[in-house]
């Protein structure tokens, strides 16, 4: 286990409780627990998609006065 120690080891690992672990604990009990199906993936590749839009967008805004000079 990965909880278990070994008399005369010196990394004995000590656990303390704070209030602040206490109030997170409820927020990571469905760690390592999968949602069947594919869940939440289709709303993250339209967020992904409209990121890159918008990243082009910016893009396309700060190269845009190299173009005039260029052609002045």
């Amino acid at each position: 286990m990965a909880t278990q120690t070994v008399e005369g080891n010196s990394r004995s690992v000590c656990t303390k409780r704070t209030n602040v672990g206490v109030l997170l604990k409820p927020l990571n009990s469905e760690y390592g627990k999968v949602a069947p199906g594919w869940g939440t993936t289709p709303l993250m590749g339209i967020a992904m998609a409209l990121f890159v839009i918008f990243l082009s967008i910016i893009l396309e805004i700060l190269i845009l006065p190299f173009y005039w000079t260029e052609f002045q």
